[in-house]
């Protein structure tokens, strides 16, 4: 049953400090295809080594998860948000390919949305919940690029404008970004992004 799964789900992304647990044993059983296809088409999916020392997506994944867990309480919806993590870059299971030797997976935040929906409706009826998913699923590369370019406030207020929860999405960003082996410090936008945010939650206070 629907409910089932969700239950199972919930206590894996909000209970255990390591979420990516849950998903390592289904896949050693041999069942993580049986209840999640879109996680195990993640596994050899490969990613630009020069960013991604961790290998494929599935691994990028489940660190993401590591990391999300530690952020989920600033979420409006932990629960929501987690899933978010968890589904995040199914695109890169359609779009990923090699051009002169680099590895690209060019809109994988948009082509993975019908991928995250159908995921989604086996787990849950929840509209909102649904939204608020393939929303900071499609806007989940937009802080750390605005943050990497220094962008007006403008551009970011209307990046918060775009957002379901604007803290919600910042928290994807920065899990997204440190979710791999190794990186570089300069990468961590956590200071800009957080300064934004307060900036636009005046600006929306008035």
């Amino acid at each position: 049953p629907r409910e089932r799964i969700e239950g199972e789900l919930k206590k894996a992304l909000l209970q255990a400090e390591r979420p990516s647990i849950f998903f390592k044993i289904l896949l050693e059983m041999e069942q993580l295809e049986v209840w999640f296809p879109e996680l195990k088409d993640l596994i050899g999916v490969p990613q630009n080594p020069k960013y991604h020392a961790e290998g494929d997506v599935w691994n990028h994944t489940m660190l993401v998860l590591e990391e999300a867990a530690k952020l989920r309480h600033r979420a409006s919806d932990p629960w929501w948000f987690m899933l978010t993590a968890l589904v995040h870059d199914f695109g890169k299971a359609v779009c990923t390919e090699e051009k002169n030797g680099v590895i690209h997976a060019y809109q994988h935040e948009t082509l993975g949305l019908p991928l995250a929906e159908a995921f989604l409706r086996r787990i849950t009826a929840e509209t909102k919940c649904i939204a608020y998913v393939l929303n900071l699923t499609a806007l989940h590369m937009k802080p750390n690029t605005v943050a990497g370019a220094r962008s007006s406030i403008k551009t970011t207020n209307r990046m918060f404008d775009q957002a379901i929860d604007p803290e919600g999405l910042l928290c994807i960003a920065l899990a997204d970004d440190r979710g791999r082996i190794t990186r570089a410090p300069a990468t961590d936008h956590e200071a800009f992004l957080y300064e934004r945010l307060a900036v636009y939650r005046e600006l929306m206070a008035r």
